[in-house]
């Protein structure tokens, strides 16, 4: 069963401030992270990386906090890191993981991530689906409404056609890439459809138009 605990603490490092974390559940944390907090912190987000001395320091402070806050606890565990940048800041999304990897304490994932598209109303976001079901191309599509807003979340392997793109930038206000925010989408807004939301939106709004 999934729980949110979120606590806004002060966190020493050279001068209090606040930091904000949310448990997601048992497993995984988020960290935010905003323009004061890495200017504090004297890390830039493109220096977030484990061969950076100071980064590397800030990281392990980070997961100390970060355990203390939320009573999670990182000893003799691996912890995946994902990290997203926005435009004033960033959010780590800290996973534990049961097997403890004795070479590696933690890494941070660089995996393929996924599109998100943001509609700005409901007629876009539908006239968008309609489009993307007549092309048939074969992707993993969530929808999430989140603040009056529609997101279509886009998984593949292979990168976008030509086709798709020309159609989601016919409907969609925004384009953003990553892991933790689809992930944040997820968890704080209405997921409409999962996995095949093209094809089940899609596929309800033919049959309406029979």
């Amino acid at each position: 069963m999934k729980y949110r605990d979120h606590a806004d603490q002060y966190f020493d490092m050279g001068g209090s401030y606040v930091v904000d974390i949310e448990q997601i559940d048992e497993k995984r944390i988020l960290i935010s992270l905003g323009e004061n907090d890495l200017e504090r912190l004297s890390v830039k987000f493109e220096e977030l990386s484990l061969d950076e001395i100071r980064s590397r320091e800030v990281i392990n402070e980070l997961l100390m906090y970060a355990s203390k806050t939320t009573g999670v606890s990182f000893k003799n565990k691996r912890i995946v890191i994902e990290a997203l940048k926005y435009q004033h800041g960033c959010l780590l999304l800290l996973t534990v993981k049961e097997k403890f990897d004795r070479s590696k304490r933690y890494r941070i994932k660089n995996t393929e991530e996924p599109y998100i598209f943001k509609f700005d109303d409901a007629e876009s976001f539908l006239c968008c689906i309609r489009e993307l079901y007549k092309l048939s191309s074969g992707q993993t599509t969530t929808a999430v409404l989140y603040r009056k807003s529609y997101y279509l979340i886009v998984t593949s392997s292979l990168p976008l056609s030509n086709k798709f793109k020309h159609i989601i930038s016919e409907f969609s206000s925004e384009k953003h890439r990553g892991n933790v925010y689809s992930a944040s989408l997820c968890e704080h807004g209405k997921v409409l459809a999962y996995s095949s939301a093209v094809d089940i939106i899609g596929s309800h709004m033919t049959g309406s138009l029979k």
